[in-house]
Order: C-alpha cells, then structure tokens, then sequence
C-alpha cells in the first residue's frame, strides 16, 4: 500500500497507526474523467493517489476551462482552503485516467490527529507542499515565460505530456495550444 510507504516516510508506524490508517482511508477506483469535486461545493475529502492522474482546474470569467495543477502517484489532493474550512470551492477536480485513490474526511482526518498526534507532521507536510506548489505556481505565472514553464513542467512532472490532453497542458501554462506546440517543436 503506497500510502503507508508514504506515511512511514514522515512518521514511524506503529501498528495502533497503521489499522487506524486502514480504517480511516476508504479505498477508491475512479475512472477516466469521472469528476472527484464540483466547484461550488464544500471538498469532503483529502485524497492520496495510489494510481492515477488528478487535475484540477477552474473556469474563468469567459467560462474558459484553466488547469490549476495536475497531481500524480504519492500525491495527496484537496482543494485545501475548502477542505480545512469547510466553505466552497471555486475549483474542479477530476480523473485524467483511471484510478485508485484513497479518501479520507475532515472529521476521520482530524480524529486520527487527535488519537495520533505524532501524525500532525504528516499534516504539515501535506499543507507544507499544498503551499510550495502554489508559491510555485505563482511564480511561474508572474516571472518565467512559456518556455521556462514548459521547461520547468517537463522537469517536475514529465509523464504530464504523456497522461494528459495538450490543451490542458496549455492552459495550465498560460499559453495557447498553438504556442505549445511551437516551444515543443523547438525541442
């Protein structure tokens, strides 16, 4: 089970940890563009990626689909600010492929914190990386241009070119499907 793996990268799992995590993550197959959250709605789940691809996305002013990120293997996946406080979110998201997550709720989440609290480090660790992402994000929007964040996606995430639609690629960059295939044809 990939999660425990990830899990015991973070915190020694004692057997008290581990049925708890087996009890608290519920097992989950999706299937390709089968939808994991609506915008709108409050996210009920934090979910770790066993396999699959996750994008999430949002629709701007003139209804445009623009993908926010996109969330592989050993990944944990949320709408953060929704899922910790319980409002509505502005984003979707989505399976890219078909899939095998495990969903966890606010409530199971926070109650294995309260009997576990050794586990508040993979906490920090998971809002650690929702906030370095998004740091990271809005400096490749504000500072690189198309090609330094093509550059940068195929260096953090390569499969992504493989997985998933060039349009979704585009859109995450910033740029036109048009401009994508141009910086690609370059390479």
């Amino acid at each position: 089970m990939l999660l425990l793996t990830e899990i015991a990268g973070i915190i020694p799992i004692t057997n008290e940890i581990e049925a708890a995590i087996r009890d608290k993550f519920v097992k989950c197959d999706y299937m390709k563009s089968e939808c994991l959250h609506e915008a709108g709605k409050v996210a009920k789940d934090l979910y770790f990626i066993e396999k699959g691809l996750v994008r999430m996305f949002y629709h701007n002013d003139a209804g445009k689909d623009i993908t926010y990120g996109y969330y592989t293997e050993g990944d944990f996946i949320t709408v953060p600010d929704s899922f910790f406080t319980q409002v509505p979110s502005k984003y979707h998201m989505e399976m890219m492929e078909d899939g095998t997550l495990y969903a966890i709720t606010l409530s199971d989440f926070n109650q294995i914190l309260i009997d576990y609290p050794v586990m508040q480090r993979l906490e920090n660790k998971t809002l650690r990386t929702f906030l370095l992402k998004a740091g990271e994000r809005i400096t490749a929007l504000q500072f690189q241009s198309a090609q330094e964040r093509y550059d940068t996606l195929m260096d953090n995430q390569p499969s992504i070119i493989r997985r998933v639609p060039l349009g979704t690629i585009a859109s995450y960059l910033g740029i036109t499907q048009e401009t994508l295939s141009r910086i690609r044809g370059r390479k």
